[in-house]
């Protein structure tokens, strides 16, 4: 019997339990066999509180592999779809393992459906931002500056993966449980398999500068498809970049 295995059975025998939910490398699927099991234990309010106030929030279990356990209330895990934080990516890939009540899944999916709407209506900003990023490297890499130039694109690389999730309202993940995701993605924007795993690879680890004006011209077009328009004029630096012959 694992760790998880013994949470499932307490928290179902449990009155003050409501859920559980597996967040983390297992849930994103790019975990090791020592992995541990990163969970969140969702609590009635009253439950909540009285774990509070005796300081009892998180719980190590021991392992290999062992289970990292933060606990929440009914009402905090509703709060969470209110607004988008540093943790909220954390739900992008997360799974239910247990919900006693047929709510935990509602609340998880409003969460992550939320964050993507949020995104989404900022796409316009998530656009200039990744052009704006594009065209600083451009820009460092004309004048020499080859430091510059790989710091943008890596830059560049962070706002691209944005972006790319914000077109399908949707929050990224956490960089590190990008794997299924990215294909997922890959295949609702038509992109070659493993094209843009390889690409941010190749933006990160060279910040190729002949590279990075054919894959913003991919992405100009997948958007101009989609009816989307960038708001950089003639009067930017964008076209004259993208024509400089950088060979």
């Amino acid at each position: 019997m694992t760790v998880l295995d013994e949470l499932v059975g307490e928290v179902e025998a449990d009155p003050g339990s409501i859920g559980l939910i597996l967040h983390g490398s297992r849930a994103a699927g790019v975990h090791t066999p020592d992995s541990d099991f990163d969970l969140v234990r969702v609590l009635t309010d009253d439950a909540f509180d009285e774990r509070r106030a005796r300081g009892e929030l998180r719980e190590k279990r021991p392992g290999p592999p062992g289970a990292d356990v933060v606990f929440l209330s009914r009402s905090r895990l509703r709060e969470r779809a209110e607004s988008t934080d540093g943790y909220t990516a954390m739900f992008v890939t997360a799974q239910v393992v247990v919900d006693t009540h047929d709510e935990v899944e509602a609340l998880l999916a409003a969460i992550v459906e939320a964050a993507g709407l949020r995104e989404q209506a900022e796409l316009d900003e998530h656009y200039d931002g990744y052009l704006n990023t594009f065209v600083r490297s451009l820009k460092a890499w004309r004048r020499g500056d080859e430091l510059g130039g790989r710091l943008q694109a890596a830059h560049s690389a962070l706002c691209l993966i944005r972006l790319l999730f914000a077109a399908e309202g949707k929050l990224a993940p956490y960089h590190d449980q990008l794997r299924r995701p990215l294909a997922e993605l890959e295949r609702a924007q038509g992109w070659e398999e493993g094209f843009l795993r390889d690409a941010l690879t190749r933006l990160v680890a060279t910040g190729d500068p002949t590279f990075q004006q054919e894959l913003e011209l991919r992405v100009e077009a997948l958007f101009e498809s989609r009816g989307i328009a960038h708001q950089w004029g003639p009067e930017d630096d964008l076209q004259r970049l993208k024509d400089h012959d950088f060979r």
